[in-house]
């Protein structure tokens, strides 16, 4: 017997010998699970093949692509903005601006004396910038300026000038200067419109306040993109160009009207310069459509040279500045009360020249008793009693504030122009001052307006009722399509019947009364002044307007002319009103509609 420790360890690992089968099926088994392991693993190679050469084909291909194409952007060009009959406010210009090099210029000016001189004469004759302004930015001691003209505005030169600059750099005219590509944006008519319009900053696709920048996304357009092949170090290849072309911006064409924004802003400047005011705003609107044909702003600024603008004059006051409109609102009072039937043109009252309203007494502004009057002549007279009477024994305050919330004040209008105003009722808890409100509201007083609710009211009273939507977009045309831009009823505000008194009532509101419009020659209008004083402590303190529409009976036009505190005469009808009647005649002459008496 063999004791030997390895014994049991050699019959347990050397077991008797097999059946002669034995070892042919444990072969056969081992050869279906190695091949399928080999078929397992072939499959999943080929399922991951397949899912990075066709599922992330497209994230494989720009991978690749990064590490061996650069990609540059190709701008857009900015779309224009034109005027309702196609003339151009904004467009977008290329070209070339203007980089010198004053101290290679010096270097050469000392071998060769009088070579800045040479150089600043050559600029002056190509882009008309006078040699005195140029010569003194060649001499300053820096490497790169870019050139600007004597308002401080870069230099630029597009078309032929841009051609000249280009030549007179190969052939040596102009050593130590050099041009960039550029696109700049110009405004033709200069200031026109520039509260509309806004500007685009230097340097940018940007625009900024008025159509440039409410409209920003449609003028900009869609940049493109151009793909480059570059070698390993980044320098780009010559060779074949993978180009994605720019979009251009949408041109957008404006309700205003060049030819009567030219009018109602010249008229304007005049105006406040006539009465020593601080400013003023003009608005003209189609009543039946709802289209703003102009509107203009004193002060304003050129948005070709924005930089040189106060910031305040950016803003556009006839829809951002809130005021106390005066007796003009007294159409309102006295239309929702026709629409209530309460009264009607011919309801007389007494004016003793006064009126309690909370417990304190309001007056006429001429501190006069009329005795017996019309609501007519209440117009007339422009009666702040006759007005309030009205409001507190016919109306009330939830009709009056319900009518003028119809009319369109306490909102937004809705036009397509930045920071527009919403306007402001008083509000009071106390029984007393409330009423006193609603009878100072009824004339204009305690309450913000801006120019543009005025006007659409106005519009609403012309337009039978109907108050619309104030439209500054015509149209927009881009690719080859044009979107026309449709009137927008907002909703009736008064019947057709009520219109229609409230208009033959400002008839001869407009001739006899304290409007002093007078009667424009051959036309009917119907037309109302305010003259409102916002701090009792300064009377002199006042905002002077005339609102209107013309012919009366069949309306073309609604005009608004307003001048912040005049001075020279403080009243809407000596200070707004001469301005109106021109507008009015000009318009009529314009539009080429005859006299009709």
């Amino acid at each position: 017997m063999n004791n030997s420790p390895y014994s049991s360890w050699r019959r347990f690992t050397q077991p008797a010998a097999l059946s002669d089968k034995a070892p042919k099926i444990s072969a056969a088994k081992r050869s279906v699970i190695l091949g399928c392991a080999f078929i397992t693993a072939f499959a999943g190679l080929g399922v991951r093949a397949a899912y990075w050469q066709i599922k992330q084909h497209s994230y494989l291909t720009a991978q690749a692509n990064a590490e061996h194409m650069l990609s540059l952007q190709i701008p857009s060009l900015r779309g224009q903005i034109l005027d309702s009959h196609g003339t151009i406010l904004a467009l977008t210009m290329t070209g070339s601006s203007i980089i010198a090099d004053p101290q290679q210029l010096q270097q050469i000016n000392t071998t060769n004396n009088g070579a800045l001189q040479t150089v600043a004469q050559n600029l002056a004759q190509i882009t008309g910038v006078d040699a005195s302004v140029l010569l003194p930015q060649l001499q300053l001691q820096t490497q790169y300026h870019m050139l600007t003209n004597a308002n401080g505005q870069t230099i630029y030169a597009a078309g032929p000038e841009d051609d000249a600059l280009l030549a007179a750099i190969n052939n040596g005219s102009l050593p130590g200067v050099t041009a960039q590509n550029a696109e700049w944006r110009v405004y033709p008519a200069d200031g026109l419109a520039a509260q509309i319009i806004g500007f685009v900053q230097n340097g940018t696709n940007q625009g900024n306040y008025g159509i440039e920048a409410s409209w920003q996304t449609a003028l900009a357009g869609t940049n493109g993109l151009m793909y480059t092949p570059v070698d390993v170090n980044g320098q780009p290849l010559t060779g074949s160009h993978e180009i994605t072309a720019p979009i251009p911006g949408a041109n957008i064409s404006l309700t205003i009207d060049a030819n009567i924004q030219y009018m109602a802003e010249q008229g304007l400047q005049n105006a406040v310069s006539t009465m020593n005011a601080d400013g003023g705003s003009v608005i003209v609107e189609d009543p039946s459509t709802g289209a703003i044909v102009a509107m203009a702003n004193y002060p304003s600024f050129d948005p070709n040279a924005y930089s040189a603008a106060a910031l305040n004059d950016f803003s556009n006051p006839a829809i951002s500045a809130m005021y106390d409109p005066g007796s003009t609102m007294k159409a309102f009072t006295m239309a929702s009360a026709l629409d209530l039937g309460e009264i009607t043109p011919d309801t007389s009252f007494n004016d003793p020249g006064y009126i309690n309203a909370g417990g304190q007494l309001i007056y006429n502004w001429n501190q006069l008793a009329w005795g017996t009057e019309t609501m007519t002549q209440v117009l007339e007279h422009s009666a702040n009693v006759g007005a309030s009477w009205v409001a507190l024994n016919k109306l009330g305050a939830q009709n009056f504030y319900a009518y003028l919330s119809a009319f369109g004040f306490g909102a937004q209008t809705g036009i397509a122009l930045p920071d527009e105003a919403a306007g402001q009722f008083p509000q009071s808890q106390n029984a007393a001052q409330a009423e006193l409100n609603l009878a100072e509201n009824s004339f204009g007083e305690s309450i913000g307006v801006t120019p543009l609710q005025m006007v659409m009211g106005y519009g609403a009273l012309a337009n039978g009722g109907l108050l619309m939507k104030p439209m500054i977009v015509q149209s927009v045309q881009q690719n080859g399509k044009t979107y026309q831009y449709k009137p927008v009823t907002v909703r009736r505000v008064i019947s057709a019947q009520a219109a229609k008194q409230i208009t033959q009532m400002l008839i001869p509101t407009g001739i006899y009364g304290d409007a002093q419009t007078y009667l424009i020659q051959g036309y009917s209008v119907a037309a109302k002044t305010g003259t409102s004083t916002p701090n009792p402590q300064d009377p002199s303190w006042t905002y002077a307007s005339v609102i209107g529409y013309a012919p009366a009976n069949h309306p073309k036009y609604v005009i608004l002319v307003k001048l912040d505190h005049p001075q020279t005469n403080i009243f809407g009808g000596f200070a707004a009103g001469p301005l109106w009647r021109q507008l009015v005649r000009e318009l009529m002459a314009y539009a080429n509609i005859l006299p009709t008496n």
